[in-house]
């Protein structure tokens, strides 16, 4: 076998990249955060400068746009109401107590990109100990391979970016650990432990909507393995039930409390976008996800090896109890996620999204094969297929590093742009063009106009605030049709590019920069 300090070394090395390339991306003049992740960090400084009760979209500026008229950030990222007497108020539709958690902490957010890279190595970690605590597996070369497993998953993408989606794995992760040590001969959790990740589990249901799907499969099969002791189930249960549903209503109360949903406004909106979409649509965006597209690799190409050890493992070893209760769980909660997510897997290179922790379940699954195979033949073939599925994903996350790095090639030159002048407030002309100002609207006002008309009522506003400059940024080329949202969104407010006509303002500079198109304005 190979030499541990040379595992150790390798490990060392990987940790070391993952940490190099994160604070090179957080580095510049701003951290790289773009996409959904910016919405949740805007959220979270909201909660930061006015109290984790304030849920109100995030507006340095308000007092300019108190109706939000030009407020750029809108479906998929916020949700607008209007009350009985005509004011206007908006949300952020992304889960509240992941950024009211983040808010609380005592450093800058340039830095929350890191802390989510430090969860997604203790994620690493715990599946590790997982593995050795529920399959009793302690050879240290089986373990080390289940890191790497993991460590270069898909899942990665959510680990370099900031998003809910790794704190929630990490209870969900605790909550399935708690019921394979429940369904094993091993010898009992102290209660108030066993209450906590039941507790957790609940929790996990409030960042990530998918874990219902995990938690509710996991929750019947377990029943269904103990139908013919239903008595001890439920003594063996009551107390990791009681922390479950405990979760559910403390947050469930605050949800529907603070936004009159339970599960909170994100799940309103998810019901909406599933219910409109058609059966075409559905098939679109399941052959999208297996195959992947011209910018993004499919699942099946991805996991290959670890597709062809599931099924080696089901039908040519011989498993274990908790074995099947592992398989009999990970692949229809796999299935139901990827049926019944109204969206795409999204990402760059990396999309997948929404079905990590499936993935965490697989890596378990192939990990503990280790322990049942019966001959060497056997083993020999489950470490060749870990070995392959190690390669794959080493191979992959590299192409998505490679897209990340140009991505924060370009990010780094329009911010330099944007702050060359500080006080003047950016003008996009479509939503597309807000995937990348990251920080900067933190930091200086940013407004949306779709058509000349409105360009027309803002430059007004310019005008009697005193602004004698202002800067555009405007994908320059027809965008790419977002398939998470209807065409009339896309014609509405994402297709909207258009020459600006200003009556005060004449054009002081217009310069291209990869696709996109730079001017600033300045005052007759």
């Amino acid at each position: 076998m190979v030499n541990r300090k040379l595992i150790i070394l390798a490990f060392l090395l990987v940790v070391g990249y993952l940490f190099y390339k994160r604070v090179g991306w957080d580095s510049g003049p701003s951290p790289l955060i773009q996409s959904d992740s910016q919405i949740k960090l805007y959220q979270t400084i909201e909660y930061k400068k006015r109290g984790i009760n304030s849920h109100q979209c995030y507006s340095k500026f308000k007092d300019f746009d108190e109706d939000f008229k030009f407020y750029p950030f809108r479906y998929p990222w916020t949700y607008f109401t209007t009350s009985q007497s005509g004011q206007k108020t908006c949300v952020f539709q992304y889960p509240s107590f992941f950024a009211q958690s983040f808010s609380l902490l005592p450093i800058p957010y340039r830095f929350y990109n890191g802390i989510i890279l430090i969860l997604y190595l203790l994620l690493s970690f715990v599946v590790v100990l997982t593995i050795r605590s529920i399959f009793e597996i302690a050879k240290f070369e089986y373990l080390a391979l289940a890191g790497f497993l993991y460590l270069v998953g898909y899942e990665i993408s959510s680990a370099i970016e900031f998003s809910e989606s790794i704190p929630s794995q990490i209870l969900l992760l605790s909550f399935f650990y708690a019921v394979f040590h429940l369904e094993s001969a091993k010898r009992p959790l102290p209660n108030l432990i066993i209450f906590s990740f039941g507790f957790f589990g609940g929790v996990s249901i409030f960042l990530r909507s998918e874990s219902v799907i995990y938690i509710g499969v996991l929750g019947l099969t377990v029943l269904y393995f103990n139908r013919k002791q239903l008595v001890k189930f439920v003594e063996k249960y009551l107390t990791f039930v009681s922390g479950f549903a405990l979760a559910l209503v403390l947050f469930g109360y605050y949800n529907f409390h603070e936004f009159q949903e339970v599960l909170g406004v994100r799940s309103k909106v998810s019901y909406t976008d599933f219910s409109r979409l058609q059966i075409e649509d559905r098939i679109h965006l399941i052959s999208k996800f297996f195959l992947g597209d011209t910018n993004r690799v499919g699942f099946l190409f991805y996991c290959t090896p670890i597709i062809i050890l599931l099924i080696y493992g089901i039908f040519k070893i011989k498993l274990s109890q908790l074995q099947k209760l592992l398989v009999s769980v990970s692949i229809p909660t796999f299935f139901g996620v990827v049926l019944l997510s109204p969206y795409s897997s999204g990402g760059l290179y990396l999309g997948l999204r929404f079905t990590e922790f499936s993935y965490l379940l697989f890596c378990i699954f192939a990990i503990s094969l280790l322990k049942t195979a019966t001959n060497k033949k056997q083993l020999q073939v489950v470490l060749i297929l870990i070995f392959l599925q190690i390669g794959f994903g080493f191979y992959h996350v590299r192409k998505n590093f490679k897209t990340l790095d140009f991505v924060k090639k370009y990010h780094d030159i329009f911010q330099v742009k944007l702050e060359k002048e500080p006080n003047a407030p950016v003008v996009h002309l479509s939503t597309f063009d807000l995937l990348l100002i990251s920080d900067s609207f933190l930091k200086k006002p940013h407004w949306i106009v779709n058509k000349q008309s409105e360009f027309n009522l803002l430059e007004s506003k310019f005008l009697n605030s005193g602004v004698n400059v202002f800067q555009v940024f405007v994908y320059d080329h027809k965008p790419p049709k977002d398939e998470n949202v209807t065409d009339e969104f896309y014609k509405e407010w994402i297709d909207t590019k258009f020459e600006i006509d200003s009556k005060f303002y004449k054009k002081k500079s217009d310069e291209e920069i990869a696709g996109f198109r730079f001017m600033v304005w300045e005052k007759k």
